[in-house]
């Protein structure tokens, strides 16, 4: 998820990871390839794809550990990224 520190700061960006693949789906090592330019977006990809898990590579009839790099973008809207005022105009 967008941590709520970069989103506040504006911050956006694109990490790029390069993922293991276990045979049973789940996620194994996780290194970044590309960062975002941002630790909080960096750490936060990383965090959130330990948690998936993914249909392995089949060899035949049998799964297999494999590698995939998956880019993971961090993008506001402009509603997010425009500071908003309150009150009334004059």
């Amino acid at each position: 998820s967008y941590p709520p520190e970069a989103r506040k700061k504006g911050y956006q960006g694109k990490v790029i990871l390069r993922v293991q693949i276990l045979p049973d789906g789940r996620v194994g090592h996780i290194e970044i390839k590309e960062s975002s330019g941002y630790e909080i977006l960096d750490r936060s990809a990383l965090a959130t794809v330990k948690q998936w898990s993914f249909v392995p590579a089949m060899e035949g009839e049998t799964p297999i550990p494999f590698w995939a790099e998956l880019p993971i973008r961090f993008e506001l809207t402009r509603s997010e990224s425009v500071p908003r005022l309150s009150g009334r105009s004059r």
